[in-house]
């Protein structure tokens, strides 16, 4: 298993990989996980675990996690400006390459996860050198976002981004995808529809639960009387979060209401400097939580968030809002009526969605959310979702279906698990 972040980071993208490789390991493969030291919001504890202290002079560092082999290479803390990210991946990819052909055995499947779609590169090299199925994992659809984000003009650059995307998409043996548009999108593009397995994001059950508005998270932050609208996550630039400053302004009437987001990301300083500049008092802006948190960062909200710009919900399905359902509450998110957070959220009953960059509409929707029989109602429909269809232990069920036809392809002989 390929992967650019890997628990313990934080960011929710390193907590699915975390579950899918222990859960497959559970299911009875060999797992083997090429990963970074944790790079992103670190806790000061976890940066000086000697388990995580790789270096340029000591570029490779090895523990067993859970049961599960990880191989975690140097990444400097992440920064916020793109062209370091960028070298940050040719580090990542050049490094995982050298040490998964020194010290990864001989792997029966390559498992790669993105973004970004560059290390699909790395898993058709090195699912070619092993002999060995490559299977990608979509989490975000490339280059769609990164164009929508303007990242990419040049016609040179957008033509060598597609190429990798079509060989990518070809050279893999499955493609597992967070959200059934997804599946849609690539059949469309061409993609054979029996490479596609639905995957979608998932809640561990155990860990977030619904819990009590009064807690010592809302407590100490002086958030159990107020109407709490809670953005939890990656302060990014898909989100533009700016919008909850003219909501706010639109809402200023409410004196119990507090807009609070939990988080970091490239946009956060943006963010800052903008509410600083608008004077309002009832934004507020907190670090990354320990995991040990996450129920009681929820259990303070009233409504939860999820604010996309325009086109963006077609290329990603924000995790917080499966995290939000198995917290029992409601979600309101910007999306367009035909992506799988507006599908979602109308299959649950969990919540609403509106039309993205609407500030009016946004203040709207929190209005009619100020019914508290109707929070409660939506929050019930959306844990028992999400108990029915995205726990942990179904999700990573399908994945163990995906990793087991993908290998069943390979040889009708094969019946022994594989190792990842």
């Amino acid at each position: 298993m390929l992967t650019l972040v890997y628990g313990p980071d934080t960011v929710s993208t390193a907590n699915m990989m975390t579950d899918v490789a222990e859960g497959l390991q559970a299911a009875g493969h060999e797992v083997t996980v090429l990963t970074t030291v944790p790079h992103y919001n670190p806790a000061p504890e976890v940066r000086r675990d000697p388990r995580y202290t790789a270096s340029p002079t000591r570029p490779c560092v090895e523990a067993s996690e859970h049961g599960v082999r990880v191989l975690r290479v140097y990444m400097p803390l992440k920064g916020q400006r793109v062209w370091r990210r960028i070298l940050d991946y040719v580090l990542f990819q050049l490094l995982t390459t050298i040490v998964a052909l020194r010290r990864a055995g001989s792997p029966d499947v390559v498992f790669v996860t993105s973004p970004p779609i560059t290390l699909g590169l790395n898993g058709i090299l090195l699912a070619w050198l092993f002999g060995a199925r490559f299977v990608y994992d979509v989490r975000e659809l490339w280059p769609d976002a990164p164009i929508r984000m303007g990242m990419f003009r040049s016609r040179p650059v957008l033509a060598t981004i597609e190429a990798i995307e079509r060989l990518v998409y070809r050279r893999a043996s499955g493609i597992s995808c967070i959200a059934r548009s997804f599946i849609s999108t690539l059949s469309e593009r061409g993609v054979p529809r029996e490479k596609l397995f639905f995957t979608p994001n998932f809640v561990d059950l155990s860990l977030i639960r619904p819990g009590a508005r009064r807690n010592p998270f809302s407590l100490e932050h002086g958030l159990a009387d107020r109407f709490v609208v809670l953005y939890a996550g990656n302060v990014g630039l898909t989100q533009g979060l700016e919008i909850l400053i003219d909501v706010s302004r639109q809402l200023s009437a409410d004196p119990d209401l507090a807009f609070v987001v939990v988080g970091d990301g490239a946009s956060l300083p943006r963010l800052r400097t903008a509410i600083e500049a608008s004077g309002l008092t009832n934004i507020r802006l907190l670090p990354y939580q320990p995991a040990s948190r996450v129920s009681d960062v929820y259990a303070t909200a009233d409504v939860c968030i999820s604010p996309l710009k325009a086109g963006f919900a077609y290329d990603t399905v924000p995790s917080k809002i499966y995290t939000a359902m198995a917290a029992a509450r409601p979600v309101l998110a910007s999306a367009e009526d035909d992506t799988e957070t507006a599908l979602l959220l109308r299959e649950s009953g969990a919540g609403l969605s509106v039309a993205p960059e609407s500030s009016e509409a946004l203040a709207g929707a929190l209005r009619d959310l100020r019914d508290a029989a109707r929070r409660e109602a939506m929050g019930v429909k959306g844990r028992k979702w999400v108990e029915e269809w995205y726990s942990k232990e179904s999700v990573i069920a399908a994945y163990d279906r995906m990793i087991r036809t993908v290998v069943g392809a390979a040889s009708p002989l094969v019946h022994e698990p594989s190792r990842v």
